[in-house]
């Protein structure tokens, strides 16, 4: 099992360990959501996810149709939150803790990074979403 929360601790999480590939995406939103220069990210089964605690603590954001957040309404961390229009749940990576045994797979959003940021590892960059396999 793989347990996260955020930063004031009122939010907890478990998983059963079986996560995506880690990416990490440089578009201007999750730059601005994360006051960072990318977001690391990974996804799990719905069935293999389960709130412990301050699920009534959860605040969710939406700018656009199918673009949303879920956030810890205390301390701001971003949190796991239900795709719906993929069935998984998205994991903030950072708010895990442990050994998740994935590594970063790849780096989405290229096009919009950071210019103050340089990406220096051998990973796959897409200016946009990884082009789906099969």
């Amino acid at each position: 099992m793989l347990t996260g929360g955020c930063l004031c601790g009122e939010v907890r999480y478990e998983l059963d360990g079986k996560v995506s590939p880690i990416w990490l995406c440089h578009c201007s939103k999750c730059r601005r959501a994360t006051g960072s220069a990318f977001h690391a990210s990974t996804v799990c089964q719905p069935d293999d996810f389960s709130w412990l605690s301050g699920a009534d603590r959860l605040t969710v954001y939406e700018d656009t149709p199918g673009y949303r957040r879920c956030f810890c309404g205390r301390c701001g961390s971003p949190v796991p939150i239900y795709l719906e229009q993929f069935g998984l749940m998205f994991i903030p990576a950072g708010g895990l803790e442990g050994d998740p045994g994935r590594t970063v797979n790849h780096h989405i959003f290229v096009a919009s990074k950071a210019p103050w940021y340089e990406i220096t590892d051998d990973h796959p960059q897409f200016d946009e979403h990884k082009p789906r396999s099969g």
